[in-house]
């Protein structure tokens, strides 16, 4: 019997199957350099946490040379469903403010405003935080996960308006309010962040998000004296602190 054909065959088969085995094993070691251990699940409660900067634009403001960047301080609660989708609400403290720089209007005009904002979001992960596949899979996470984040929720809101070049004199001077403070209005936030995995407690994510808001008197100016017409809107770029109570998620090992 001539053994050379399968001798052949065997070779070939070799030659086929060497560099997909060289590629899984180069990307497994690629999942585990880029991943870590864990015995949480995807699923359940998320404490949020976080802290940033604000930046409004609005009818005498629209680039950063006039605003008066503001604090930002929140608190929420984020539910995952799956590894790709949650549900948040938060509770943020904003405070915006910004000099009137417009050549066209010079009223010589700034506002501040104080801001607490409610606000539930869907929150859609780009990646599958896990990492790997089968068994592998259920055991790590992804060290870095960007997300989406849409949402809709209600502002409670005071606003003044005073000059521009106001001096300590006359410190206290402040323009009469155009409608009754404390205001509402609606706000429907939009942005995204990159979560990155800490351990199975606490992750850490920055996250910038825009707010478009239903009125246009955050800076207590009508539109009117600015020949502008836009409702005013600002954006929060903020870092949050996720804490995962552990002994609610703890995900069960059975062996065989």
């Amino acid at each position: 019997m001539n053994r050379k054909p399968y001798y052949l065959l065997i070779l070939f088969s070799l030659l086929i199957l060497y560099p997909w085995d060289a590629l899984a094993q180069q990307q497994q070691y690629r999942y585990k350099r880029n991943s870590k251990t864990t015995n949480v699940m995807e699923r359940g409660w998320v404490i949020l946490v976080g802290g940033g900067v604000t930046a409004v634009r609005s009818d005498i403001c629209g680039s950063p040379s006039c605003i008066d960047f503001g604090p930002n301080v929140s608190v929420g609660g984020l539910y995952k469903f799956s590894p790709y989708f949650g549900v948040s609400g938060t509770l943020d403290y904003v405070k915006l403010g910004a000099v009137e720089k417009n050549p066209e209007a010079p009223l010589n005009i700034a506002f501040e405003s104080e801001v607490i904002e409610v606000s539930a979001s869907a929150v859609i992960n780009l990646l599958d935080t896990y990492a790997g596949s089968g068994n592998y899979r259920s055991k790590r996470k992804r060290f870095a996960v960007p997300y989406l984040r849409v949402g809709l929720g209600g502002l409670y809101y005071t606003a003044s308006s005073f000059p521009a070049n106001r001096s300590l004199d006359d410190s206290q001077t402040t323009y009469d309010p155009e409608q009754d403070y404390p205001a509402f209005a609606a706000v429907v936030p939009v942005g995204g962040g990159i979560r990155f995995f800490i351990n199975d407690e606490f992750s850490i994510a920055g996250e910038a998000v825009y707010r478009v808001t239903s009125t246009d008197l955050l800076d207590n100016i009508p539109a009117v004296l600015t020949n502008g017409s836009r409702r005013d809107e600002y954006g929060v770029l903020a870092i949050k602190l996720q804490y995962t109570p552990v002994l609610k998620n703890k995900l069960k090992l059975f062996s065989k």
